[in-house]
């Protein structure tokens, strides 16, 4: 059993390392977060198992504070991959103007601006925290501001940049 398990972790890892140098730029946005999403919890699963497999019963806490730090590691993965649609928008983005169509007070955030543009015949939005109360009630719907987006993904990968005065 533990010989299987070491030989699933090495095949999830490289797996893993593999999405990370190239399916990430071949894989759309969503389907290179799940299938490392899955490759991640698959290791921790596996490392589990490795200890449950080596470590004795009174070393039980050891093991769950292990396999803790591993899932946590998710949220690594979740910040490396914003940074990376971020650096994404910031490189191949496009810049094109649209308008605000609401505005909103957070309940424990910042106000912010939903906003609204048009790129070949769709309507996409996207959002801008406005951390200044001050400015946040000078802002009017219909306002104009700049969005940057990518044009693969006009969807999921866009930033509103700047309101227009």
């Amino acid at each position: 059993m533990r010989r299987l398990l070491l030989v699933l972790g090495i095949i999830i890892i490289s797996l893993e390392i593999v999405l990370y140098t190239y399916w990430y730029k071949v894989l759309e946005f969503m389907e290179f977060f799940v299938a490392l999403g899955l490759c991640h919890l698959a290791n921790s699963a596996i490392i589990l198992g490795l200890l449950t497999e080596l470590l004795p019963k009174d070393k039980r806490k050891l093991k769950h504070n292990i396999v803790l730090g591993v899932a946590m590691t998710f949220f690594l993965i979740l910040f490396f991959n914003a940074s990376r649609v971020r650096n994404r928008i910031d490189k191949d983005g496009i810049l094109t103007h649209g308008i605000i169509i609401k505005k909103k007070y957070g309940a424990k955030t910042s106000p912010y601006v939903i906003t609204k543009f048009n790129y070949k015949g769709t309507n996409y939005k996207s959002t801008l925290t406005i951390p200044d109360s001050t400015t946040f009630e000078k802002i009017n719907l219909g306002d104009s501001v700049v969005i940057k987006f990518v044009k693969e993904y006009p969807k999921m990968m866009n930033r509103t940049v700047s309101l227009l005065n």
